[in-house]
This record gives C-alpha cells, sequence and structure tokens, in this order.
C-alpha cells in the first residue's frame, strides 16, 4: 500500500531469522511457496513479513511480500465511513479474498506476473498494478484476515490482541483513538482470534516463537 511506512528493527530481523530456520528445508522442495501472516492491527505483520523477507534475500531466496490492505474492496476512508454508517460491515466481506487466493494459485502455477490492487492511503484511492514474480521463489502475504484462506504452505500467527497494539497503533500515522476504532478491533478481535488454530508457527507478544 502506498503511504505505508515500515521501520525493521533487530528483534524482528533476529524473528525473521528465526523463521526461516523453520522453513528452509521446506523452501528446498518447493519451487513456489506462499506464507501467510496474520494478525490484528498493529500486531507486527508487516514488519514480520519485510523482516523475513530481507533475511530470505540474505540467503539467496527472492521473495516478495503482498498486503491484503491492498485487497480492500472500498479505498482506507471510503471503508472507514462505510463502517461508520453500520458496524456490520466489519469483517472479512470487506475483502477480495478470493482475488488474492486466485494470485496465490496463479503464482503457485509459474505465472510470470500478477495483476492486483494497490491502495494509495493518502489519496484514498485504488489503482492497478502488474508485478514480476518470474524469479520470486516464495510470497509472503500478509493480513488481518488472511488465514481465512488455506492456500499457505506455511501460516504464521502473532499472538498479540487490540489491547497490546496500542502503543504501536499510535505511533502509526493514520491510526486514532476513538471509542469508534475500539469497537471495530473488538469486533476484529473476535473474528481474527479464531485463526490462531490454524497457524502453523505462532510468535508471541515479544515476537519469539512458541510453536513449533
Amino acid at each position: 500500500m502506498i503511504g505505508d511506512v515500515i521501520n525493521l528493527r533487530e528483534e524482528h530481523l533476529n524473528t525473521g531469522e528465526a523463521i526461516f530456520n523453520i522453513i528452509k528445508q521446506k523452501l528446498k522442495d518447493n519451487k513456489k511457496f506462499a506464507i501467510g501472516i496474520c494478525g490484528e492491527s498493529g500486531s507486527g505483520k508487516s514488519v514480520t513479513a519485510f523482516s523475513l523477507q530481507k533475511v530470505m534475500e540474505m540467503h539467496g531466496i527472492q521473495s516478495r511480500v503482498l498486503q491484503m490492505d491492498d485487497y480492500f474492496k472500498l479505498p482506507p476512508k471510503s471503508n472507514h465511513d462505510n463502517r461508520k454508517k453500520s458496524l456490520e460491515h466489519v469483517g472479512t466481506h470487506e475483502v477480495q479474498l478470493n482475488l488474492i487466493h486466485e494470485n496465490v494459485l496463479e503464482f503457485k502455477a509459474g505465472k510470470s506476473f500478477l495483476r492486483k490492487p494497490l491502495v494509495n492511503y493518502q489519496e484514498n484511492s485504488i489503482s492497478e498494478e502488474i508485478i514480476n514474480v518470474d524469479e520470486v521463489q516464495v510470497l509472503i502475504i500478509e493480513g488481518t484476515y488472511i488465514l481465512e484462506m488455506d492456500d499457505f504452505d506455511i501460516s504464521i500467527f502473532i499472538d498479540k490482541n487490540y489491547r497490546d497494539t496500542y502503543e504501536s497503533r499510535m505511533n502509526r500515522n493514520r491510526d486514532e483513538q476513538t471509542d469508534f476504532i475500539e469497537e471495530v478491533l473488538k469486533i476484529e478481535h473476535e473474528i481474527i482470534r479464531n485463526f490462531k488454530e490454524k497457524a502453523s508457527v505462532i510468535l508471541d507478544k515479544d515476537y519469539q516463537i512458541v510453536m513449533p
């Protein structure tokens, strides 16, 4: 998503290295590999994804990170306004998960280019981009609802809830603190916590691997 700022710290890179050590044997046996990273808002999905990408790059493995935020049906501010009309609009139905599924299938089938949406947060717009994945071995997709899908060779769950992530959310330029936002996060929490049982790797609040 255009406008998103990712700051990688040493702790995130250490987590990326630990995850890589878990999956590196499987990477030897797979030409095209998909990883899903799930967690609540502000839990560290993006930094985990880009840290893992950087670590794999250091090991000579090309990867590409896709963000679920690009696949929302409405651009950010419009989606926010839609949620204000009714909290029933909050949920997996806000996202084109079917399109992410198609992109993953195309990637695993060896397609050289993927066509995907691209959100510009500041402009509140959604355009389209075509990305080259011909030399990419690993596709990393991060997002709140991403483990609703069963397309991943490795599924990572970050076990931090919206109360744990308060400080990190406030440090992001696009986040605000209102009772409405907290209501949205409560609803998301009830959805996302059910994905934990689908994960093959679980990170705790300090980005330490607790499973396996």
